[in-house]
Protein backbone atom coordinates (compact mmCIF):
# COMPACT_ATOMS: atom_id res chain seq x y z
CA UNK A 1 0.00 0.00 0.00
CA UNK A 2 1.18 3.47 -0.77
CA UNK A 3 -0.57 6.54 0.61
CA UNK A 4 -0.06 9.81 -1.23
CA UNK A 5 -1.50 13.18 -0.34
CA UNK A 6 -3.55 14.61 -3.20
CA UNK A 7 -6.75 16.50 -3.83
CA UNK A 8 -8.91 13.41 -4.10
CA UNK A 9 -12.00 13.20 -1.95
CA UNK A 10 -12.00 9.98 0.02
CA UNK A 11 -14.78 8.12 1.83
CA UNK A 12 -15.07 5.20 4.24
CA UNK A 13 -17.29 3.54 6.82
CA UNK A 14 -15.96 4.57 10.25
CA UNK A 15 -18.01 2.28 12.49
CA UNK A 16 -17.41 -1.41 13.12
CA UNK A 17 -19.12 -3.91 10.83
CA UNK A 18 -22.28 -5.62 12.01
CA UNK A 19 -25.61 -4.57 13.49
CA UNK A 20 -25.74 -1.39 15.59
CA UNK A 21 -27.77 1.73 16.27
CA UNK A 22 -25.73 4.00 13.99
CA UNK A 23 -23.35 3.64 11.09
CA UNK A 24 -21.02 6.56 10.37
CA UNK A 25 -19.64 7.30 6.91
CA UNK A 26 -16.91 9.93 6.58
CA UNK A 27 -15.67 11.93 3.59
CA UNK A 28 -12.57 14.13 3.42
CA UNK A 29 -11.40 16.35 0.58
CA UNK A 30 -12.31 19.50 -1.30
CA UNK A 31 -15.45 17.99 -2.92
CA UNK A 32 -16.90 16.39 0.23
CA UNK A 33 -19.72 18.90 0.68
CA UNK A 34 -20.54 19.03 -3.04
CA UNK A 35 -20.80 15.24 -3.30
CA UNK A 36 -22.93 14.80 -0.17
CA UNK A 37 -25.37 17.56 -1.19
CA UNK A 38 -26.13 15.53 -4.33
CA UNK A 39 -27.80 12.85 -2.18
CA UNK A 40 -28.81 14.74 1.00
CA UNK A 41 -32.06 16.69 1.17
CA UNK A 42 -30.55 19.69 3.01
CA UNK A 43 -27.85 22.20 2.12
CA UNK A 44 -24.88 22.10 4.48
CA UNK A 45 -24.30 25.72 5.44
CA UNK A 46 -23.24 25.80 9.08
CA UNK A 47 -20.24 23.79 10.22
CA UNK A 48 -20.41 21.50 13.27
CA UNK A 49 -24.22 21.55 13.01
CA UNK A 50 -26.38 18.43 12.87
CA UNK A 51 -28.67 18.53 9.83
CA UNK A 52 -31.52 16.02 9.75
CA UNK A 53 -32.78 14.90 6.35
CA UNK A 54 -33.10 12.07 3.86
CA UNK A 55 -30.53 10.42 1.60
CA UNK A 56 -31.80 9.92 -1.94
CA UNK A 57 -30.19 8.73 -5.15
CA UNK A 58 -31.78 8.42 -8.60
CA UNK A 59 -35.25 9.11 -7.14
CA UNK A 60 -34.78 6.30 -4.62
CA UNK A 61 -34.81 6.91 -0.88
CA UNK A 62 -31.85 5.21 0.79
CA UNK A 63 -32.20 6.30 4.43
CA UNK A 64 -32.95 9.12 6.84
CA UNK A 65 -30.26 10.45 9.14
CA UNK A 66 -27.89 13.23 10.10
CA UNK A 67 -25.14 15.16 8.32
CA UNK A 68 -22.33 17.21 9.87
CA UNK A 69 -19.98 19.53 7.98
CA UNK A 70 -16.47 20.35 9.21
CA UNK A 71 -14.86 23.12 7.18
CA UNK A 72 -11.12 23.15 6.53
CA UNK A 73 -8.89 23.51 8.46
CA UNK A 74 -11.13 22.88 11.48
CA UNK A 75 -11.50 19.15 10.98
CA UNK A 76 -9.74 15.92 11.88
CA UNK A 77 -7.85 15.84 8.56
CA UNK A 78 -7.45 19.60 8.12
CA UNK A 79 -9.55 19.28 4.96
CA UNK A 80 -13.25 19.70 4.33
CA UNK A 81 -14.92 16.77 6.09
CA UNK A 82 -18.52 15.57 6.08
CA UNK A 83 -19.89 12.82 8.31
CA UNK A 84 -23.09 10.91 7.52
CA UNK A 85 -24.89 9.31 10.48
CA UNK A 86 -27.07 6.51 9.17
CA UNK A 87 -29.17 3.73 10.65
CA UNK A 88 -26.99 0.85 11.80
CA UNK A 89 -26.20 -2.24 9.76
CA UNK A 90 -23.83 -3.07 6.94
CA UNK A 91 -26.25 -2.87 4.01
CA UNK A 92 -27.19 0.83 4.26
CA UNK A 93 -23.62 2.02 4.87
CA UNK A 94 -22.21 -0.06 2.02
CA UNK A 95 -24.89 1.21 -0.38
CA UNK A 96 -24.07 4.82 0.57
CA UNK A 97 -20.35 4.13 0.04
CA UNK A 98 -21.05 2.72 -3.43
CA UNK A 99 -23.09 5.82 -4.30
CA UNK A 100 -20.39 8.20 -3.01
CA UNK A 101 -17.83 6.44 -5.20
CA UNK A 102 -20.13 6.72 -8.20
CA UNK A 103 -20.38 10.47 -7.51
CA UNK A 104 -16.62 10.95 -7.56
CA UNK A 105 -15.08 10.03 -4.20
CA UNK A 106 -12.49 7.29 -3.74
CA UNK A 107 -12.51 4.58 -1.12
CA UNK A 108 -10.01 5.50 1.60
CA UNK A 109 -7.00 3.30 2.28
CA UNK A 110 -6.28 2.10 5.85
CA UNK A 111 -5.08 5.04 7.94
CA UNK A 112 -5.55 7.58 5.14
CA UNK A 113 -7.67 9.98 7.22
CA UNK A 114 -5.03 10.08 9.97
CA UNK A 115 -2.26 10.32 7.36
CA UNK A 116 -3.92 13.42 5.92
CA UNK A 117 -4.27 14.78 9.44
CA UNK A 118 -0.54 14.30 9.94
CA UNK A 119 0.46 15.76 6.58
CA UNK A 120 -1.76 18.80 7.19
CA UNK A 121 -0.16 19.44 10.57
CA UNK A 122 -3.15 18.46 12.72
CA UNK A 123 -1.22 15.73 14.55
CA UNK A 124 2.45 14.78 14.70
CA UNK A 125 3.76 11.25 14.20
CA UNK A 126 3.70 10.49 17.92
CA UNK A 127 0.03 11.48 18.19
CA UNK A 128 -0.74 9.39 15.12
CA UNK A 129 0.84 6.34 16.77
CA UNK A 130 -1.06 7.10 19.98
CA UNK A 131 -4.33 7.17 18.03
CA UNK A 132 -3.54 3.72 16.63
CA UNK A 133 -2.76 2.47 20.15
CA UNK A 134 -6.04 3.97 21.43
CA UNK A 135 -8.07 2.18 18.77
CA UNK A 136 -6.38 -1.16 19.43
CA UNK A 137 -6.28 -0.91 23.24
CA UNK A 138 -7.81 -3.98 24.88
CA UNK A 139 -7.26 -3.07 28.53
CA UNK A 140 -7.76 -0.04 30.75
CA UNK A 141 -4.00 0.20 31.31
CA UNK A 142 -3.24 0.18 27.58
CA UNK A 143 -5.93 2.77 26.88
CA UNK A 144 -4.72 5.12 29.62
CA UNK A 145 -1.13 4.95 28.36
CA UNK A 146 -2.29 5.76 24.83
CA UNK A 147 -4.30 8.74 26.14
CA UNK A 148 -1.26 10.09 28.02
CA UNK A 149 0.85 9.68 24.87
CA UNK A 150 -1.84 11.34 22.74
CA UNK A 151 -1.88 14.25 25.18
CA UNK A 152 1.81 14.82 24.59
CA UNK A 153 3.47 12.76 27.31
CA UNK A 154 6.20 11.43 25.03
CA UNK A 155 6.40 14.67 23.03
CA UNK A 156 7.56 16.52 26.13
CA UNK A 157 10.32 13.98 26.73
CA UNK A 158 11.56 14.06 23.12
CA UNK A 159 11.36 17.87 22.93
CA UNK A 160 13.42 18.14 26.10
CA UNK A 161 16.00 15.74 24.66
CA UNK A 162 16.10 17.67 21.40
CA UNK A 163 16.60 21.00 23.21
CA UNK A 164 19.44 19.58 25.30
CA UNK A 165 20.98 18.09 22.15
CA UNK A 166 20.83 21.45 20.39
CA UNK A 167 22.51 23.10 23.39
CA UNK A 168 25.24 20.47 23.29
CA UNK A 169 25.74 20.96 19.56
CA UNK A 170 25.91 24.73 20.02
CA UNK A 171 28.56 24.35 22.75
CA UNK A 172 30.67 22.13 20.51
CA UNK A 173 30.28 24.04 17.27
CA UNK A 174 30.87 27.43 18.86
CA UNK A 175 34.37 26.18 19.55
CA UNK A 176 34.72 25.03 15.93
CA UNK A 177 33.39 28.13 14.24
CA UNK A 178 35.12 30.88 16.20
CA UNK A 179 38.76 31.59 17.05
CA UNK A 180 40.10 31.04 20.55
CA UNK A 181 40.50 34.74 21.27
CA UNK A 182 36.75 35.31 20.89
CA UNK A 183 35.27 32.15 22.41
CA UNK A 184 36.45 31.17 25.88
CA UNK A 185 38.20 27.86 26.28
CA UNK A 186 35.80 24.97 26.12
CA UNK A 187 34.91 23.76 29.60
CA UNK A 188 34.85 19.99 29.58
CA UNK A 189 32.81 19.77 32.79
CA UNK A 190 29.88 21.66 31.28
CA UNK A 191 29.96 19.50 28.17
CA UNK A 192 30.15 16.33 30.25
CA UNK A 193 27.11 17.42 32.25
CA UNK A 194 25.12 17.78 29.02
CA UNK A 195 26.23 14.33 27.83
CA UNK A 196 25.26 12.77 31.18
CA UNK A 197 21.88 14.54 31.28
CA UNK A 198 21.04 13.44 27.73
CA UNK A 199 22.11 9.85 28.31
CA UNK A 200 20.03 9.67 31.49
CA UNK A 201 16.91 10.81 29.65
CA UNK A 202 17.48 8.42 26.75
CA UNK A 203 18.07 5.48 29.12
CA UNK A 204 14.85 6.34 30.98
CA UNK A 205 12.80 6.18 27.77
CA UNK A 206 14.50 2.93 26.68
CA UNK A 207 13.96 1.29 30.08
CA UNK A 208 10.33 2.39 30.00
CA UNK A 209 9.83 0.55 26.71
CA UNK A 210 9.66 -2.86 28.42
CA UNK A 211 6.99 -1.57 30.79
CA UNK A 212 5.14 0.01 27.85
CA UNK A 213 5.10 -3.31 25.99
CA UNK A 214 3.78 -5.09 29.09
CA UNK A 215 1.01 -2.48 29.39
CA UNK A 216 0.17 -2.61 25.70
CA UNK A 217 0.55 -6.30 24.88
CA UNK A 218 -0.01 -7.87 28.29
CA UNK A 219 2.18 -9.74 30.79
CA UNK A 220 3.04 -13.27 29.68
CA UNK A 221 2.66 -15.78 32.51
CA UNK A 222 3.90 -19.36 32.08
CA UNK A 223 2.48 -22.10 34.31
CA UNK A 224 5.01 -24.83 35.14
CA UNK A 225 4.85 -27.78 37.48
CA UNK A 226 4.99 -31.53 37.84
CA UNK A 227 2.06 -33.60 36.48
CA UNK A 228 -1.12 -33.24 38.57
CA UNK A 229 0.26 -30.24 40.47
CA UNK A 230 -2.87 -28.30 39.45
CA UNK A 231 -1.69 -26.21 36.48
CA UNK A 232 -4.68 -26.97 34.30
CA UNK A 233 -7.09 -26.60 37.23
CA UNK A 234 -5.58 -23.18 37.99
CA UNK A 235 -5.77 -22.29 34.28
CA UNK A 236 -9.49 -23.17 34.19
CA UNK A 237 -10.23 -21.43 37.50
CA UNK A 238 -8.66 -18.19 36.33
CA UNK A 239 -10.52 -18.27 33.01
CA UNK A 240 -13.74 -19.43 34.70
CA UNK A 241 -14.05 -21.90 31.86
CA UNK A 242 -13.02 -25.52 31.18
CA UNK A 243 -10.32 -24.68 28.63
CA UNK A 244 -7.84 -27.34 29.74
CA UNK A 245 -8.61 -31.04 30.19
CA UNK A 246 -8.18 -32.06 33.83
CA UNK A 247 -7.72 -35.73 34.85
CA UNK A 248 -5.86 -37.73 37.51
CA UNK A 249 -3.73 -39.28 34.76
CA UNK A 250 -0.18 -37.80 34.73
CA UNK A 251 0.82 -36.29 31.39
CA UNK A 252 -2.73 -35.32 30.32
CA UNK A 253 -1.55 -31.86 29.19
CA UNK A 254 0.94 -32.43 26.36
CA UNK A 255 0.84 -29.16 24.48
CA UNK A 256 0.62 -25.54 25.54
CA UNK A 257 -2.73 -23.80 25.95
CA UNK A 258 -2.86 -20.00 25.80
CA UNK A 259 -5.52 -17.51 26.82
CA UNK A 260 -5.74 -13.86 27.90
CA UNK A 261 -7.60 -12.25 30.80
CA UNK A 262 -8.01 -8.75 32.19
CA UNK A 263 -7.35 -8.28 35.90
CA UNK A 264 -7.45 -4.89 37.60
CA UNK A 265 -7.40 -3.21 34.19
CA UNK A 266 -4.22 -4.98 33.09
CA UNK A 267 -3.92 -7.71 30.46
CA UNK A 268 -2.33 -11.05 31.34
CA UNK A 269 -1.56 -13.81 28.83
CA UNK A 270 -1.58 -17.26 30.45
CA UNK A 271 0.08 -20.37 29.09
CA UNK A 272 -0.63 -23.81 30.54
CA UNK A 273 2.16 -26.29 29.81
CA UNK A 274 2.94 -29.99 29.94
CA UNK A 275 3.91 -31.32 33.37
CA UNK A 276 7.68 -31.59 33.94
CA UNK A 277 8.73 -35.18 34.68
CA UNK A 278 10.93 -38.00 33.44
CA UNK A 279 9.00 -39.94 30.78
CA UNK A 280 9.50 -42.38 27.91
CA UNK A 281 6.50 -41.05 25.99
CA UNK A 282 7.93 -39.33 22.87
CA UNK A 283 4.98 -36.95 22.45
CA UNK A 284 5.03 -35.97 26.13
CA UNK A 285 8.81 -35.38 25.87
CA UNK A 286 8.20 -32.87 23.07
CA UNK A 287 5.62 -31.05 25.21
CA UNK A 288 8.02 -30.90 28.19
CA UNK A 289 10.83 -29.64 25.96
CA UNK A 290 8.55 -26.88 24.63
CA UNK A 291 7.58 -25.89 28.18
CA UNK A 292 11.23 -25.48 29.21
CA UNK A 293 12.01 -23.52 26.02
CA UNK A 294 9.07 -21.15 26.59
CA UNK A 295 10.42 -20.36 30.06
CA UNK A 296 13.39 -18.57 28.46
CA UNK A 297 11.21 -15.97 26.74
CA UNK A 298 8.25 -15.36 29.05
CA UNK A 299 7.76 -12.36 31.35
CA UNK A 300 6.82 -14.30 34.46
CA UNK A 301 6.93 -17.93 35.57
CA UNK A 302 4.60 -19.57 38.06
CA UNK A 303 5.68 -22.95 39.40
CA UNK A 304 3.02 -25.05 41.06
CA UNK A 305 3.94 -27.39 43.93
CA UNK A 306 1.57 -30.18 44.90
CA UNK A 307 0.99 -30.09 48.68
CA UNK A 308 -0.36 -33.65 48.60
CA UNK A 309 3.26 -34.76 48.14
CA UNK A 310 5.58 -35.29 51.10
CA UNK A 311 8.09 -32.63 52.10
CA UNK A 312 11.04 -34.55 50.69
CA UNK A 313 9.48 -34.70 47.21
CA UNK A 314 8.45 -31.04 47.37
CA UNK A 315 12.06 -30.05 48.11
CA UNK A 316 13.23 -32.20 45.20
CA UNK A 317 10.74 -30.45 42.90
CA UNK A 318 12.05 -27.05 44.00
CA UNK A 319 15.66 -28.09 43.34
CA UNK A 320 14.70 -29.52 39.93
CA UNK A 321 12.93 -26.32 38.82
CA UNK A 322 15.70 -24.12 40.16
CA UNK A 323 18.13 -26.06 38.01
CA UNK A 324 15.89 -25.84 34.93
CA UNK A 325 15.45 -22.09 35.45
CA UNK A 326 18.96 -21.25 36.66
CA UNK A 327 19.43 -18.66 33.90
CA UNK A 328 16.05 -16.97 34.52
CA UNK A 329 16.03 -13.87 36.79
CA UNK A 330 14.80 -14.90 40.24
CA UNK A 331 12.48 -11.90 40.48
CA UNK A 332 10.34 -13.24 37.64
CA UNK A 333 9.64 -16.60 39.33
CA UNK A 334 6.87 -17.31 41.84
CA UNK A 335 6.33 -20.68 43.53
CA UNK A 336 2.73 -21.60 44.26
CA UNK A 337 2.01 -24.01 47.09
CA UNK A 338 -1.20 -25.48 45.71
CA UNK A 339 -3.95 -27.65 47.22
CA UNK A 340 -4.11 -26.02 50.67
CA UNK A 341 -7.66 -27.40 50.73
CA UNK A 342 -6.13 -30.83 51.40
CA UNK A 343 -4.47 -29.72 54.64
CA UNK A 344 -6.70 -31.23 57.28
CA UNK A 345 -4.58 -31.89 60.34
CA UNK A 346 -1.72 -30.50 62.39
CA UNK A 347 0.83 -32.69 60.63
CA UNK A 348 -0.19 -31.38 57.20
CA UNK A 349 -0.08 -27.76 58.32
CA UNK A 350 3.35 -28.38 59.86
CA UNK A 351 4.52 -29.68 56.47
CA UNK A 352 3.43 -26.39 54.87
CA UNK A 353 5.24 -24.40 57.58
CA UNK A 354 8.41 -26.41 57.00
CA UNK A 355 8.07 -25.89 53.25
CA UNK A 356 7.67 -22.13 53.69
CA UNK A 357 10.69 -22.09 55.98
CA UNK A 358 12.73 -23.95 53.35
CA UNK A 359 11.56 -21.51 50.65
CA UNK A 360 12.47 -18.50 52.78
CA UNK A 361 15.97 -19.87 53.40
CA UNK A 362 16.46 -20.22 49.65
CA UNK A 363 15.06 -16.72 49.11
CA UNK A 364 12.13 -18.13 47.14
CA UNK A 365 8.95 -16.07 46.71
CA UNK A 366 5.82 -18.17 47.26
CA UNK A 367 2.06 -18.05 47.79
CA UNK A 368 -0.40 -20.56 49.23
CA UNK A 369 -3.52 -21.24 47.17
CA UNK A 370 -6.25 -23.69 46.31
CA UNK A 371 -6.71 -23.70 42.54
CA UNK A 372 -9.67 -26.05 42.82
CA UNK A 373 -11.63 -23.79 45.18
CA UNK A 374 -10.28 -20.45 43.88
CA UNK A 375 -8.71 -19.52 47.21
CA UNK A 376 -6.07 -16.75 47.09
CA UNK A 377 -5.82 -17.09 43.28
CA UNK A 378 -6.26 -13.33 42.76
CA UNK A 379 -3.16 -12.77 44.89
CA UNK A 380 -1.10 -14.23 42.05
CA UNK A 381 -2.01 -11.36 39.71
CA UNK A 382 -1.58 -8.79 42.46
CA UNK A 383 1.94 -10.11 43.04
CA UNK A 384 2.82 -10.16 39.33
CA UNK A 385 1.48 -6.63 38.80
CA UNK A 386 3.42 -5.34 41.81
CA UNK A 387 6.56 -7.13 40.64
CA UNK A 388 6.23 -5.59 37.18
CA UNK A 389 5.88 -2.21 38.90
CA UNK A 390 2.82 -1.27 36.87
CA UNK A 391 0.51 1.07 38.76
CA UNK A 392 -1.20 2.77 35.84
CA UNK A 393 -4.13 4.13 37.90
CA UNK A 394 -2.02 6.41 40.06
CA UNK A 395 0.45 7.76 37.53
CA UNK A 396 0.52 10.06 34.53
CA UNK A 397 3.85 8.66 33.36
CA UNK A 398 3.99 7.94 29.63
CA UNK A 399 5.69 4.85 28.25
CA UNK A 400 6.96 4.18 24.77
CA UNK A 401 5.26 1.19 23.11
CA UNK A 402 6.35 1.67 19.49
CA UNK A 403 9.16 -0.57 18.25
CA UNK A 404 9.92 2.11 15.64
CA UNK A 405 10.56 4.64 18.41
CA UNK A 406 12.53 2.11 20.44
CA UNK A 407 14.95 1.38 17.59
CA UNK A 408 15.45 5.07 16.81
CA UNK A 409 16.00 6.03 20.47
CA UNK A 410 18.48 3.16 20.88
CA UNK A 411 20.33 4.29 17.76
CA UNK A 412 20.24 7.90 18.99
CA UNK A 413 21.87 6.88 22.26
CA UNK A 414 24.60 5.03 20.37
CA UNK A 415 25.38 8.20 18.36
CA UNK A 416 25.51 10.15 21.61
CA UNK A 417 27.92 7.65 23.19
CA UNK A 418 30.16 7.76 20.09
CA UNK A 419 30.18 11.56 20.22
CA UNK A 420 31.05 11.53 23.93
CA UNK A 421 33.89 9.04 23.39
CA UNK A 422 35.35 11.15 20.57
CA UNK A 423 35.11 14.23 22.76
CA UNK A 424 36.89 12.50 25.65
CA UNK A 425 39.61 11.30 23.28
CA UNK A 426 40.17 14.89 22.08
CA UNK A 427 39.28 14.02 18.52
CA UNK A 428 38.50 16.86 16.05
CA UNK A 429 35.35 18.66 17.17
CA UNK A 430 33.93 18.43 13.64
CA UNK A 431 33.72 14.65 14.15
CA UNK A 432 32.27 15.11 17.63
CA UNK A 433 29.53 17.39 16.34
CA UNK A 434 28.77 15.09 13.39
CA UNK A 435 27.57 12.33 15.74
CA UNK A 436 25.44 14.86 17.62
CA UNK A 437 23.80 15.79 14.32
CA UNK A 438 23.08 12.11 13.64
CA UNK A 439 21.57 11.93 17.13
CA UNK A 440 19.33 14.97 16.49
CA UNK A 441 18.25 13.60 13.10
CA UNK A 442 17.05 10.40 14.79
CA UNK A 443 15.05 12.37 17.35
CA UNK A 444 13.49 14.41 14.53
CA UNK A 445 12.55 11.20 12.73
CA UNK A 446 10.78 9.93 15.85
CA UNK A 447 8.44 12.92 15.90
CA UNK A 448 8.09 12.99 12.10
CA UNK A 449 9.95 16.25 11.55
CA UNK A 450 12.10 14.37 9.03
CA UNK A 451 10.04 12.60 6.40
CA UNK A 452 10.33 8.93 5.55
CA UNK A 453 7.68 7.88 3.06
CA UNK A 454 8.40 4.16 3.41
CA UNK A 455 7.84 4.51 7.16
CA UNK A 456 4.49 6.23 6.60
CA UNK A 457 3.26 3.39 4.43
CA UNK A 458 4.02 0.88 7.18
CA UNK A 459 2.74 2.98 10.07
CA UNK A 460 -0.59 4.12 8.64
CA UNK A 461 -1.40 0.78 7.00
CA UNK A 462 -1.90 -0.60 10.54
CA UNK A 463 -4.93 1.67 11.00
CA UNK A 464 -8.42 0.56 10.16
CA UNK A 465 -10.18 1.90 7.07
CA UNK A 466 -12.11 5.01 8.08
CA UNK A 467 -9.37 6.24 10.43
Amino acid sequence: MSISLNNETICAICTSPGVGSISVVRLSGKDSKTIVEKIFSKKLVKQRFMYYGSFNFKKKKIDEGLCVLFKAPNSYTGEEVVELHLHGGDIIAKEIINILQELGSNLAKPGEFTYRSYMNGKVDLLKAEAISEMINADSAASFKNSIVNFSGGLNKKYNNIRDLGINLLAEIESRVDFPEDIIPKLEKKNIQKLYIALDKKLKSIIEGYKKGVLINDGINILLLGTPNSGKSTLFNTILEEEKAIVTDIPGTTRDSLEHSIIFNGLKFKLTDTAGIRATDDSIEKIGISKSIEKAKYTDFIIILLDLSQNLKNLKKDIIRFEEILKNVPRGTILFINNKIDLLSNKKEFMKLENLKSYQNKKNIKSLNISAKYNKNVKNIFKYVQKNANINYKNTTESFMTSKRQFLLVTESRQHLIESKNKFNENMPLELVSQDIRFFLNNIAEITGEISNNDLYDILFSKFCIGK
